[in-house]
């Protein structure tokens, strides 16, 4: 789907924006609080901008696969001892789970938002799991997972900003309100979408 997953988010571009509007990277937070070439459009046209992006994963049968860390609980359960290992900790569960969904049918390749911080610890997490299922904690031998993580410049990568617009929805849907009835409306039924297409997720850890 990576062809048409293209297609379909520059056709909501151009429905929004404009025909001649030049490209933009979808940013969940951006389109959310109206920032960036979202600006001065209206509350409502933003939150169709979301639903019409989240609709995609319906539009074009693809699956979303997460895991979150909750970084307070883990500060506090290790006093701060792992608090830079949150991003490999969600990156291992995720590749976990992946790897365990449907194996038999598929080979993966792992395409990421450039995090400079992480990307050679990440690389060696990928390779230790591939080679011995050693990971942060005890962990699973990769079988579907093939090659190296690959990372790219998330403007080049429809799929990366559209998980990155599922991130934030999923984040959203953990808030109490969105201070809106309208808002608090489309992140119910973005949730449920998202949900709906969800088969392995690892729950909130620690």
């Amino acid at each position: 789907m990576v062809q048409p997953l293209a297609e379909r988010m520059q056709a909501i571009r151009r429905d929004h924006l404009g025909e001649h509007f030049p490209p933009v990277e979808f940013h969940g937070h951006d389109i959310w609080s109206g920032m960036g070439p979202w600006a001065r459009k209206a509350p409502t046209e933003l939150l169709a901008v979301m639903e019409s992006l989240i609709g995609l994963l319906e539009e074009l049968s693809i699956s979303v696969i997460h895991a979150r860390i909750d970084k307070e609980a883990l500060h506090e359960r290790h006093g701060g001892a792992f608090d830079q290992n949150a991003y490999l900790l969600a990156l291992q569960f995720l590749l976990e789970k992946l790897d365990d969904w449907r194996s038999s049918e598929a080979l993966r390749v792992i395409i990421a938002d450039e995090h400079k911080e992480q990307q050679l610890r990440a690389i060696k997490l990928v390779s230790d799991l591939q080679t011995w299922g050693l990971g942060l904690v005890p962990g699973r031998k990769l079988r579907s997972v093939i090659d190296s993580m690959h990372f790219v410049d998330s403007k080049n990568s429809y799929g990366v900003q559209l998980a990155d617009v599922v991130a934030f929805v999923l984040h959203r849907a953990t808030l109490p309100t969105q201070n809106h009835p309208d808002a608090d409306a489309a992140v119910t039924r973005m949730r449920e979408v998202i949900a709906g297409h969800t088969p392995r997720y690892r729950q909130t850890w620690p």
